[in-house]
């Protein structure tokens, strides 16, 4: 075999020197990796438990639906991940798709509430002190307060809001992360907070609620980064009575008596929208579209449900005859459950059918079925 020569040679040193460089970098790169993800898995080990019991027990095979209900009020009927959660006067019972009653906790609260949020349930008393938050099968946190509770919010991250009237102030925010940890706190003494919502990251808060200064009846919004990286922001609506608030990527939907309002964080009204009458059921969905049901069916002009896009603008609507009972927004899909049946629209309410379904008391969608309360019990339908 004939020898290199020094210019082969040279382009050899040069490829291993290269090749050299590269591993070098490759096992920087899987370095970082790897402490990133241990440092991600140790700030996120105590929900994992969560997530995992909570599969474990959607999987879980029953005798199916409908399933019989005790004779307690049912006062919230909840999708959640794999099943439903029936709020009642003592308990709150969280079902999976097979009809098996995965978790079932007992409470003594006179009006519960609960939200439900990335796997997990917050219950509270509203105008009580106590409050349980858990997953399909345990209790992760409880507990009580001096105050009033006002309301309540939840994120998928886990992070939890508690408003509460006492303490020398109108109202007080709480913000937990999803180890139980206080973040935040907002002092108000200008107004009620009880209308709350945290947004995808658990770093903005909106809280509104009745506003308490100048005699006359109205509404406040306030807007806080979390962070401390933006200032803290204020929208009044006098003569407004506040409904709902929910963030949209960035900016915060505001839904009054009277209208609705995009909100930037800096406290700008972006768009807005106005009510013919006060509505009686109100529904967003998570891309931001509004959904509201204005007037009275007992008057010839009935009742008219109508879609606003995320720019507030008005794309669609129906007119009912029959009194709304609620409405439920779920992908490109809308819920209108009326006294006498339950009808099912697309996102524009372009085509609105009936499901030929009577006798529903309660509904909750999740993905391609929904669960109903019926004379038999809780039923679970597909569409």
């Amino acid at each position: 075999m004939s020898e290199l020569t020094e210019f082969e040679q040279a382009r050899r040193r040069r490829r291993r020197k290269k090749n050299l460089r590269r591993t070098r970098t490759l096992v920087i790169v899987l370095a970082v990796l790897a402490a990133a993800g241990l440092l991600f898995f140790a700030g996120r080990q105590l929900s994992w438990g969560s997530h995992f019991s909570n599969l474990a027990a959607s999987l879980r095979g029953g005798g199916g639906f409908p399933v019989t209900l005790d004779r307690q009020e049912v006062r919230q009927l909840l999708g959640v991940k794999g099943g439903v959660a029936v709020c009642t006067q003592g308990s709150v019972t969280v079902y999976n798709t097979g009809g098996v009653v995965t978790g079932e906790f007992p409470h003594s609260y006179n009006t519960p509430i609960s939200v439900y949020s990335g796997g997990r349930l917050l219950t509270y008393d509203l105008g009580g002190t106590d409050w349980m938050l858990t997953n399909k099968t345990k209790t992760l946190q409880s507990g009580t307060g001096q105050g009033i509770l006002l309301g309540g919010a939840l994120n998928d991250k886990g992070t939890m809001a508690l408003s509460r009237r006492g303490g020398g102030y109108l109202s007080t925010v709480t913000v937990y992360n999803a180890r139980g940890e206080e973040i935040f706190l907002l002092d108000s003494n200008d107004s009620y907070l009880t209308v709350l919502a945290l947004d995808e990251k658990g770093t903005a808060l909106a809280a509104g609620g009745v506003l308490a200064r100048g005699g006359a009846l109205g509404c406040t919004v306030k807007l806080h980064d979390m962070t401390g990286r933006r200032q803290a922001a204020e929208v009044t609506m006098p003569g407004e009575l506040l409904l709902r608030l929910q963030w949209v990527e960035e900016n915060l939907l505001a839904v009054t008596d009277q209208g609705a309002r995009l909100i930037a964080p800096e406290g700008t009204v972006l768009a807005e929208a106005r009510f013919a009458a006060p509505p009686s059921a109100v529904a967003i969905s998570e891309g931001g579209l509004l959904y509201a049901a204005c007037g009275d069916s007992r008057q010839s002009e009935g009742v008219t449900v109508t879609a606003y896009d995320s720019g507030l603008n008005a794309v669609g609507s129906t007119r009912l005859t029959r009194r709304v009972l609620s409405l439920h927004a779920e992908k490109n899909r809308v819920f209108i459950l009326t006294e006498e049946s339950l009808l099912l629209g697309d996102a524009a309410l372009a085509e609105v059918t009936d499901r030929g379904e009577e006798g529903l008391q309660q509904i909750a969608p999740w993905q391609n079925s929904y669960y109903c309360i019926t004379e038999e019990g809780l039923t679970r339908q597909r569409l």
